[in-house]
């Protein structure tokens, strides 16, 4: 086995279904070096960029971040404090002996303020109306509406570890997402995921935010604060292999958003759309219907400049980004982990 693998399983074994594994952090910066694993190909589907952006590898995931550049076109620089796109590898748990699939029993206890990331001193260097180098802070007063919005789900990563899954606590791996929206229909979304690759043994999941260029960019943050940008709308690529081809799902979440004329966040930006969050969904029965999300491929690199599949003949690979699936995998109940669960089964 792995020597990655094996101490991964060892850590996860050697804590009971109530502990909680602390994060750790230095002066704000993780505690946790990312370890990597030969089995995990985190950008083996992950899309080309137009421009160069920041790029960084951890044990759960790789992203690519914006950075100083002009996105929009507008001969003015950018500065989205958004990553472009998630990549990661998740791998399928293994069934206990009746046959049922369970997440790890281990969870963490997560860090209250977010890490540091040194990477990101171009958000506030020269920018005399930014003194506060945190975006955690330009999240304070609106985390209500907006979350922090994991890409790669701690959940996911934590099959790997406690340690990756603490430093999924990071803004190269979250947006703003609204409340529900992140806590509903992404959620289940998420949790469809993992159930995805307990069936087909690993899946590939390559997900971030869009920003439509004919559409104006609302921005967290008061006075002083790193602006971070709301996202117009969110992705999600899920992939497997089947044999010599790949079977892809791609998804699209529009998140539209507005400034409040009025009350508590009265301008600030707020979504236009309300949805049902997991925790009221399994007492109101309600079935998420993910195959209304369904887009081709095209469609995501048209929002997001984003090339997928470079690698492939051009004929192949136009005819597999054109393509839109019409409805989901089939994903039977017993590969989900029924306490994550919410909704009604099965998702459509």
């Amino acid at each position: 086995m792995n020597k990655f693998i094996l101490t991964s399983v060892l850590t996860l074994l050697s804590f009971n279904a109530n502990a909680k594994f602390k994060c750790l952090s230095n002066n704000g910066y993780s505690d946790h070096q990312p370890l990597f694993s030969v089995e995990l190909e985190h950008s083996k589907y992950a899309p080309v960029t137009g421009e160069v952006k920041l790029k960084k590898s951890f044990s759960g995931f790789d992203a690519v971040f914006d950075s100083e550049d002009d996105d929009d076109g507008d001969g003015l620089t950018d500065l989205l404090a958004n990553p472009v796109f998630v990549s990661y590898h998740l791998k399928g748990v293994q069934p206990d002996e009746s046959g049922e699939y369970h997440e790890p029993e281990v969870s963490i206890k997560r860090p209250s303020d977010w890490y540091k990331s040194p990477e990101f001193d171009f958000l506030w260097n020269n920018r005399p109306e930014v003194s506060v180098k945190r975006i955690d802070n330009s999240y304070d007063g609106i985390g209500a509406v907006w979350n922090r919005g994991h890409w790669a789900m701690s959940d996911h990563v934590q099959r790997i570890s406690p340690e990756a899954a603490c430093n999924t606590h990071n803004f190269w791996n979250a947006s703003p997402q609204a409340k529900d929206l992140n806590q509903g229909p992404w959620r289940h979304l998420e949790n469809y995921s993992a159930a995805a690759s307990n069936k087909f043994g690993e899946v590939w999941i390559i997900t971030g935010p869009i920003f439509d260029k004919n559409k104006t960019i609302y921005y967290i943050g008061d006075e002083k604060e790193i602006p971070v940008a709301v996202p117009h709308a969110l992705f999600k690529v899920l992939i497997r292999e089947a044999g010599d081809s790949v079977d892809v799902l791609p998804f699209i979440y529009e998140q539209e958003n507005e400034l409040a004329l009025t009350g508590k966040y009265k301008g600030k930006p707020i979504p236009s759309a309300a949805w049902v969050n997991c925790n009221k969904a399994g007492k109101g029965g309600h079935q998420y219907r993910h195959s209304q999300n369904l887009v081709s491929l095209a469609e995501i690199e048209m929002r997001t400049g984003l090339t997928f599949f470079s690698s492939i003949e051009e004929n192949k690979r136009k005819a597999l980004v054109e393509s839109k699936p019409v409805k989901l995998w089939v994903i039977e109940s017993k590969y989900w982990d029924k306490s994550s669960y919410c909704g009604k089964f099965p998702p459509l």
